[in-house]
């Protein structure tokens, strides 16, 4: 099965709402707001859904961003970077984890974790933070 993408049912009606009415990004970032119950501009709620962390380094944050064009920002790396989409946030944070999990193995001579475990790490972060098809949430288009 190949997966085009996920829409929220609630974020197509507001497409389709924007549509009509002719303001169309705010009225997606309304609706992804009001399915996340919050609002971005009041809110640090992380979106980042992956907590592991080998050797104590834990993934940074995933924070919504006040603008329109780059709604999502990452929060805890070397440098706050904002991004179009929600899986650029999720490959930066994924990234950024799996670099210093690696350092930090290469760096520790009693062996408690390898390269190989932050590998592994790396793909759990990654996993962790896609929707399923078992998330009533999410509509998917698939091709079979």
């Amino acid at each position: 099965m190949k997966c085009r993408g996920a829409v929220s049912t609630s974020l197509f009606a507001g497409l389709l709402a924007g549509v009509m009415a002719g303001n169309i990004v705010e009225d997606i970032r309304r609706d992804f707001d009001f399915r996340m119950g919050l609002f971005a501009r009041q809110s640090d709620t992380d979106f980042q859904q992956f907590k592991g962390g080998l050797g104590d380094k834990l993934p940074a944050q995933i924070l919504a961003n006040d603008d329109d064009k780059r709604p999502f920002k990452v929060v805890g790396t070397n440098s706050d970077d904002t991004f179009t989409d929600f899986s650029g946030a999720v490959e930066r944070v994924c990234s950024s984890q799996k670099n210093e999990c690696s350092q930090t193995a290469n760096q520790n001579k009693n062996g408690a974790f390898s390269v190989g475990d932050c590998d592994t790490q790396n793909q759990q972060c990654l996993d962790a933070n896609q929707p399923t098809q078992q998330d009533d949430n999410f509509l998917f288009f698939c091709d079979d």
